[in-house]
């Protein structure tokens, strides 16, 4: 985010117009989409003016040397894209790979995934989409839906048993959950008994919840 308002300081670009976080989550989704300046569609003069700013930014990170974690992700998969001795190498290595949270796992990281497999490797994947908040830090759910159809998946193992919780909150977050579109499917049970009814309390204020 300095680095950012530097560069918009020293090209004296309005950061009203152009608010620093903004142009910094532009150029992390970007990234996270496998996207450098040159291949980022530009709709208007506005987004137009975002892709200048990325690619300005990325010559400045060339020039100090710097990378940020975004670049870090889209530098090692163009390395395992590029180069087939690295990329085979890696293959090679790793026969088995689990894959934890996979509901938050962005574009990118899918890509990554398919590169490191593609040599034949088991993939153990553990996620619920259910879970998945992370959307607005790039997390793309319809991973698992695509790694279902993509790798035609042997079995799937659902885990609907419920250990923290008792009936009476389960049932009222299956209903609401079962509103959801897209979903892969799973209904939680417990053995924990019914427990206390849910009660609904409306706060002020987020401080006051």
């Amino acid at each position: 985010l300095a680095a950012i308002k530097r560069l918009l300081k020293s090209l004296n670009v309005d950061d009203e117009k152009f608010p620093p976080r903004n142009i910094a989550n532009f150029i992390n989704h970007a990234k996270e989409e496998g996207q450098r300046p040159g291949e980022v569609e530009a709709y208007d003069d506005y987004s137009r003016r975002c892709v200048e700013l990325y690619a300005a930014y990325d010559d400045q990170c060339q020039r100090e040397g710097v990378v940020d974690f975004a670049e870090l992700l889209l530098r090692s998969y163009e390395l395992l894209q590029r180069g087939q001795l690295l990329r085979e190498h890696y293959q090679r290595r790793f026969s088995h790979i689990l894959v934890d949270e996979f509901q938050d796992t962005n574009t990118l990281q899918y890509k990554w995934l398919k590169l490191l497999a593609g040599g034949g490797a088991s993939v153990f994947a553990v996620g619920d989409d259910d879970q998945s908040i992370y959307a607005f830090r790039g997390a793309r759910v319809g991973n698992m839906a695509d790694f279902e159809r993509e790798y035609r998946v042997q079995r799937v193992v659902k885990l609907e048993q419920n250990y923290r919780s008792s009936g009476h909150i389960l049932d009222a977050a299956n209903g609401l959950i079962g509103h959801n579109h897209n979903r892969l499917g799973k209904t939680l049970r417990t053995d924990a008994g019914a427990g206390e009814p849910v009660r609904v309390h409306e706060a002020t204020s987020d401080y006051a919840e």
